[in-house]
């Protein structure tokens, strides 16, 4: 089977330039018109008519690949499917948590945003009225150099990107984070995920870890999410379900006002030291986390009213008001 036929079964709903190119061809191939063809691609892809049609004349008979972009850098640390596969997995693993919330009080629901656009939620958790937008961090690179530069072990040390945490402090303000902390997870992906993929999904892997293209992220997601659910039920068994801590961006913004010491660009000098040049919030895992069992405990005893109440808590205190 020619790899267009695999890129136009796995992709064929994405509107990546690439998989629309190889369902054209698959079609053609099948005895397709080739003006029809140029029309369904030309509706199907961010492609002009005009140039459809050029890539159409002669697709029967070419490879589809000479029509795509090739990636400049396609390294492990450069490819951004490999970067997409933690994100993916910890997701899949809350999600099971969810699905364990919900049956503790079936008066809670959810709902997946992940797919919507939202870039600052991935879940939302729902009862009667209330609530409770969730994202879903994976922390997996240690900070090494957390102990000189923020005062923190770096076993105890995760980072939130203080732009976000603002962010959704205006637009979500009951946001919280939770967040897995595994180092290694990469490599059991690498060890018990990668491995499972059918040689149809792995040439498709191949043709996404080589080209990119005008909406190859769509591509990529629905790549990634997939093979995550499909292969889900023998992964997990290799990952099993971790510990997820969980902060609010109210209180990693309370943080940063507090100890700015914490935030490397904001409270001390960054460049040279060692920090990520993004401005995080490097947060204490044991000391400003809470663990995910006991928001599911406090959530199925009280409802989500119990949790928005204590992101919204607060208390008056005397404050620096300088007139110059």
């Amino acid at each position: 089977m020619m790899s267009s036929e695999h890129v136009a079964r796995i992709l064929g709903e994405s509107r990546w330039v690439g998989a629309q190119i190889a369902k054209a061809q698959v079609a053609l191939r099948q005895g397709a018109d080739k003006e029809l063809t140029a029309r369904q691609l030309y509706e199907a892809s961010p492609l002009t008519l005009k140039r459809s049609r050029e890539i159409v004349e002669n697709l029967r008979d070419e490879e589809f690949e000479s029509y795509l972009e090739e990636r400049k850098r396609t390294g492990s640390a450069e490819n951004p499917i490999t970067k997409m596969f933690p994100a993916a997995v910890t997701e899949r693993q809350f999600l099971d948590q969810l699905d364990l919330l919900r049956e503790a009080r079936p008066a809670v629901d959810y709902r997946d945003e992940r797919f919507t656009g939202h870039t600052l939620v991935d879940f939302t958790l729902i009862e009667c009225d209330r609530e409770l937008p969730v994202n879903v961090k994976n922390a997996g690179t240690r900070f090494e150099n957390a102990a000189s530069l923020v005062g923190l072990d770096p076993d105890d040390c995760i980072p939130i990107p203080a732009y976000k945490a603002y962010d959704a402090i205006e637009k979500e303000p009951n946001l919280i984070y939770a967040i897995c902390i595994d180092y290694i997870l990469i490599s059991k992906i690498e060890r018990n995920l990668l491995p499972r993929l059918s040689a149809e999904e792995a040439s498709v892997w191949k043709i996404l870890s080589k080209y990119t293209g005008p909406l190859i992220r769509d591509a990529e997601d629905r790549f990634v999410y997939s093979m995550v659910d499909r292969h889900w039920e023998e992964f997990s068994f290799e990952v099993p379900l971790p510990v997820f801590r969980v902060i609010s961006a109210r209180k990693a913004i309370r943080i940063l006002q507090k100890k700015p010491k914490r935030t490397p660009g904001v409270g001390l000098r960054a460049w040279g030291t060692g920090a990520n040049a993004e401005v995080n919030v490097h947060i204490s895992v044991s000391n400003e986390t809470k663990q995910w069992e006991e928001i599911q405990s406090r959530i199925a005893e009280k409802g989500l009213t119990e949790i928005i109440e204590a992101i919204n808590r607060n208390k008056t205190e005397l404050v620096f008001d300088p007139e110059v």
